[in-house]
């Protein structure tokens, strides 16, 4: 095979000549003619194949699936998935492949051959893109009332989970395992550099920090750095698994601080259940960060976990299950109410979970506007009314009802917010709810009603999940990096309400805005509309307008160490988006 026929292919582009060549030894070329199955669905796969030349067509279970052409893997699931073929790949015309064996392949893997972990990576990200945009072609196809591609979807969602279960953990292991390093910003690589970095140069700026706190800012890595703590009680849907089974979802943490806002974050993983003890630890390392974000800790435990260590330090400490959500969700109500012309005060919005997520969201959105007394919040005992006997933080939100269970709740209800589990709003109820409704169905990965369900309920519904497969996609990752990245640089004493609010408003600001080169994705489809009331995650805007709305509230509202000139800020969080490419 030349060479020249796989230097054109865009799965390949990352490699260099010499790379092409070893990957190329690898395999073998392999011609295969017009209407030949040459992948069996079920059937045991000891290869994976690049397509060089040709158009070939996916089936599953004789459904068609796509239509694939030159420069793409094929037969790749099965390096994910215990060398068993998930589908059929039949040539529509002859075909040229490089036939890779997948037990070869994943030796060199497994001995961290830099091209071999280059390959893989690509694979892994490229087989979870394929598997989302079949998923978004299926679900449009389902909403568009084809009832024989329901039954597929169901079918193929056990096989999808499995595929993506083994790629997140060869995705975790392969190369250098986990996914963090640490990498010095400071030359070191001569006995010079060494003895001003330690001894005995470094005594320095330990004497000037001394005697004065704030030089910690200039001289360490402090105003950059974000801690990410949990004790491991509450993790994503997994619940208490403990400290250390905690540290991959730390970690995917710690990465999202440096991708989205250039902050670098450790991840502290504290064997501590005892509240108080937990918060002595969180205190004690403070003066390492110049933030602290606390992550995954079980409710009522971190409400006042976090209240006490902010009482405590004299750094911004953040529970971002508790507000980064809400947060997102309140800009996305904001500009849902203006779509549909209500005012926030004379909306009904019910909640459905009452965890860290659902009440902080509930009290949130009290302070943007809704009155108490329009919001019922309701968990897994119905609705949270006075006089239930509850005698905990739910008692502060608890109202005066004759309502007990979430269908006699939402009836009527402008909108509903779910931080719950999965199908617990059921057609009927959303039915019920007022003309125009809002939906926040948060339960992800299956929200508390399915997009397409819902939408063929209510065509005149606004609709938003924590799936980035569906519009409005609901998500924090639009939120904490920003606020930390605007808190870091004012260095400021706390995240407060101001703060938040303005956060919100910022987003809420940016959906109004047209897509633009400077958001770092094409779709010129987007504008602000019901399927567009919140802005993407990957906005690249998101770091402009969002911190430096934080960085002004906080100096605006006194919490703020460090006075910056805003103009000359946004030049300096431009210069980030520059670096970053």
């Amino acid at each position: 095979m030349d060479i020249k026929n796989l230097t054109c292919l865009e799965p390949l582009a990352m490699l260099n000549h010499n790379e092409l060549e070893q990957l190329m030894s690898l395999g073998q070329e392999v011609s295969v003619p017009r209407g030949e199955v040459f992948i069996e669905e079920g059937a045991k796969a000891e290869s994976f194949f690049i397509l060089v030349s040709g158009r070939v067509e996916v089936k599953k279970k004789g459904n068609h699936i796509a239509e694939l052409v030159a420069g793409v893997f094929l037969g790749e699931m099965a390096l994910f998935n215990k060398n068993v073929r998930v589908s059929e790949v039949i040539a529509l015309e002859p075909v040229i492949l490089l036939e890779i064996p997948t037990e070869e392949f994943w030796l060199h893997v497994l001995n961290q051959d830099p091209l071999a972990v280059k390959v893989m990576e690509s694979l892994g990200q490229i087989m979870t893109e394929r598997l989302q945009q079949q998923d978004a072609d299926l679900f449009s196809r389902i909403a568009e009332n084809d009832p024989n591609l329901a039954d597929l979807a169901t079918m193929l969602e056990p096989v999808k989970r499995q595929l993506m279960a083994d790629w997140a953990l060869k995705y975790h292991a392969i190369g250098r395992p986990g996914k963090l390093a640490i990498t010095a910003t400071k030359p070191s690589g001569s006995a010079a550099d060494l003895s001003v970095a330690y001894s005995p140069g470094v005594s320095e700026p330990c004497l000037a920090i001394e005697k004065d706190a704030e030089c910690a800012y200039d001289y360490t890595a402090k105003g950059q750095l974000v801690g990410v703590i949990t004790n491991g009680t509450a993790v994503l849907g997994l619940g208490n698994i403990g400290a250390l089974a905690a540290k991959p979802v730390m970690e995917g943490k710690a990465i999202l601080f440096k991708q989205f806002a250039d902050i670098d974050a450790f991840d502290i993983e504290v064997d501590e259940t005892d509240p108080d003890r937990f918060i002595d630890i969180v205190c004690a390392v403070a003066p390492t960060f110049g933030g602290i974000n606390l992550e995954d800790i079980r409710a009522p435990e971190c409400f006042y976990i976090e209240r006490k260590c902010n009482e405590r330090s004299d750094i911004p400490i953040f529970h971002d299950d508790q507000h980064g959500t809400a947060i997102i969700a309140g800009a996305a109500l904001l500009n849902a109410l203006e779509l549909v012309d209500k005012r926030i005060n004379e909306i009904r919005v019910v909640f459905s979970g009452a965890g860290a997520a659902g009440f902080s969201c509930a009290k949130y959105f009290i302070s943007l506007g809704v009155l108490p007394e329009n919001l019922i919040l309701t968990d897994v005992k119905g609705v949270v009314y006075k006089g239930r006997g509850d005698n905990n933080y739910l008692d502060e939100l608890a109202i005066d009802t004759e309502l007990r269970t979430l269908a006699e709740a939402i009836e009527g209800a402008d909108v509903f917010m779910g931080a719950s589990v999965p199908g617990i709003l059921k057609p009927d109820m959303l039915k019920s709810m007022k003309q125009d409704p809002i939906v926040f169905a948060m339960a992800n990965p299956v929200p508390e009603i399915d997009y397409p369900v819902a939408m063929r309920t209510r065509a005149d519904l606004i609709m938003g999940t924590g799936r980035s497969d569906y519009p409005n996609q609901i998500n924090n990752v639009s939120a904490f990096p920003y606020i930390f990245r605007g808190a870091l640089d004012i260095h400021a004493t706390c995240i407060n309400e101001e703060m938040k609010h303005a956060a919100t408003k910022a987003l809420a600001a940016l959906a109004h805005e047209p897509i633009s080169e400077e958001c770092g994705f094409e779709d010129k489809k987007l504008s602000f509309g019901r399927k567009y009331i919140i802005p993407k995650p990957f906005d690249r805007r998101l770091l402009l307008n969002v911190s430096s709305a934080v960085a002004c509230s906080a100096m605006d509202t006194g919490v703020a160490r460090k006075k910056l000139d805003m103009d000359e800020y946004k030049q300096q969080l431009e210069l980030i988006l520059k670096l970053k490419g």
